[in-house]
C-alpha cells in the first residue's frame, strides 16, 4: 500500500480518499490522508442519531463501515434515536456519550438545565420550513396569508412558525391551521385538503418526491432565520474529562462527511449494507438519494466551504440562541451564552478541494431548486 501524505490549506487538511492500486495503476495523483494521532486505545462509545437511521445519517454509519472511527481509536456503536430532544436527554443522563441532535433543541435543553455541549455543527440549515405542491399559487412566504395549513403542534419546526411569519410580513391571525396526525400530514397536502404544510424538508420531501409529487419548500431561514441542522453533542463532563476522546470524535464525524461527500455512491452502498433490511425496501434507494442529496446540500455552505466541515459562525449561533429564547422559552429558563453550550475549535479540521465542492454543488443542484 502507499503511503499517504498530509497537505493543509488555512489550518485545514484537505481530504481526498485513500489511493486504491487501481487508481495508481490508471495513473491517479497521490492522496492525501486525514490521520491525526489515534487514542492510545479503543474507546467503545455508545452513540445516538436524532431519528431513524436515513439519508442525514449515512455518513456516520458508512464512516463506521469503512474503518474511519476505528482509525481514530473509536469502537462506536450507533442507536436509532426517537427526536432530537429525546436524543439530547439521553446524552445528558449518560445513556449515551456522544450524539448528533437539531442544534436548536441543545439551546433549549442547555437553557433548561442540561450539561450538553456541541463540539460541531454537521450541517447548516435545519430544513424547517414550509412545504407547498409544485401546482400550488403560492409562490413565497407572504402568500401564506389566509391560507389553510396543515401542521403537527410537537413537531419541532412548529414552535418557530410565529416568528417566520413575522420575518416574512403576514400576520399569524390570518392563518388556518389544521392540527394533523404526523403520520398523514403529508398526504393531508397531496389531497390538497390544507394549502400548505409546516414540516422538516429532509422527512417530508422524500416521501413526495418518492412518489413523483411535485412539491417546493419555503425554509424558514429564507426569510433570515438562523436555522442550523444537526451538531454533534456531548456532556461539559465528558469534554472536561475526555478531550482527546472529543478531539477524535469530531474528527472521525468530519472525516466520515468528507467521505460521503465525495464518494456518495460508497457511502450509500456501506449504508445499506449495515442495513440489509432497508436494502429490502424496493424505494430504499430512492429514498436514500434524496435524504443524501437534501443533507448535503445543507452541508455545502459558506461556513464549510471557507473554514471547513463541523466550523459554526458564532454570530449564527447567537441569532439561534435570540430565536430560541424569543420563541419557545418558558419561565424559569436561562437564557445561555454560546460559550456554555459550544465549544469552538473540534471542527473546522477537516475541507475539501475546490473541484470536490464543485462536484458536490453540481450533484445537489436538483434539491436546491426544491427550497425556495
Amino acid at each position: 500500500m502507499p503511503q499517504a501524505r498530509r497537505a493543509t490549506t488555512n489550518d485545514a487538511l484537505i481530504y481526498q480518499p485513500a489511493l486504491t492500486r487501481r487508481h495508481a495503476l490508471a495513473g491517479a495523483t497521490a492522496a492525501v490522508a486525514l490521520t491525526r494521532p489515534a487514542l492510545a486505545q479503543t474507546h467503545p462509545v455508545k452513540f445516538t442519531l436524532p431519528w431513524l437511521a436515513e439519508g442525514g445519517s449515512v455518513f456516520l454509519i458508512a464512516g463506521k463501515q469503512k474503518g474511519i472511527f476505528a482509525k481514530h481509536g473509536i469502537d462506536i456503536d450507533i442507536s436509532r434515536g426517537f427526536g432530537s430532544l429525546p436524543a439530547g436527554q439521553a446524552v445528558a443522563s449518560g445513556q449515551f456519550a456522544f450524539g448528533t441532535m437539531i442544534t436548536t433543541p441543545v439551546i433549549l435543553l442547555v437553557a433548561k438545565g442540561l450539561p450538553l455541549v456541541s463540539l460541531a455543527v454537521m450541517d447548516y440549515d435545519a430544513g424547517m420550513g414550509v412545504g407547498v405542491l409544485g401546482d400550488s399559487p403560492i409562490t413565497g412566504p407572504a402568500m401564506l396569508a389566509g391560507k389553510k395549513i396543515g401542521d403537527v403542534p410537537t413537531s419541532a419546526e412548529f414552535p418557530f412558525f410565529p416568528a417566520f411569519a413575522k420575518k416574512a410580513g403576514f400576520s399569524l391571525d390570518s392563518v388556518q391551521f389544521v392540527n394533523t396526525d404526523a403520520k398523514v400530514l403529508e398526504r393531508v397536502l397531496a389531497e390538497k385538503q390544507v394549502d400548505a404544510m409546516t414540516g422538516v424538508a429532509s422527512s417530508s420531501l422524500p416521501i413526495f418526491m418518492s412518489k413523483n409529487i411535485p412539491v417546493r419548500w419555503m425554509l424558514y431561514s429564507s426569510v433570515g432565520l438562523p436555522s442550523y441542522g444537526t451538531s454533534l453533542v456531548t456532556t461539559q463532563a465528558m469534554l472536561a474529562n475526555e478531550k482527546g476522546l472529543c478531539a477524535a470524535m469530531a474528527d472521525a464525524a468530519c472525516e466520515s462527511l468528507a467521505f460521503a461527500l465525495t464518494d456518495p455512491q460508497q457511502a450509500a452502498a456501506l449504508f445499506l449494507k449495515a442495513l440489509p433490511e432497508m436494502a429490502l425496501n424496493p424505494s430504499a434507494n430512492v429514498f436514500l438519494r434524496i435524504g443524501m442529496g437534501l443533507h448535503d446540500y445543507a452541508v455545502a455552505k459558506p461556513e464549510a466551504k471557507q473554514h471547513g466541515l463541523g466550523y459554526a459562525d458564532p454570530a449564527t449561533l447567537a441569532a439561534m440562541v435570540d430565536l430560541v429564547m424569543q420563541s419557545v422559552a418558558t419561565p424559569g429558563m436561562q437564557r445561555p451564552t454560546v460559550e456554555s453550550w459550544y465549544a469552538p475549535g473540534f471542527g473546522g479540521k477537516v475541507t475539501l478541494s475546490a473541484a470536490q465542492w464543485s462536484a458536490v454543488d453540481a450533484r445537489v443542484t436538483e434539491f436546491g431548486k426544491l427550497l425556495a
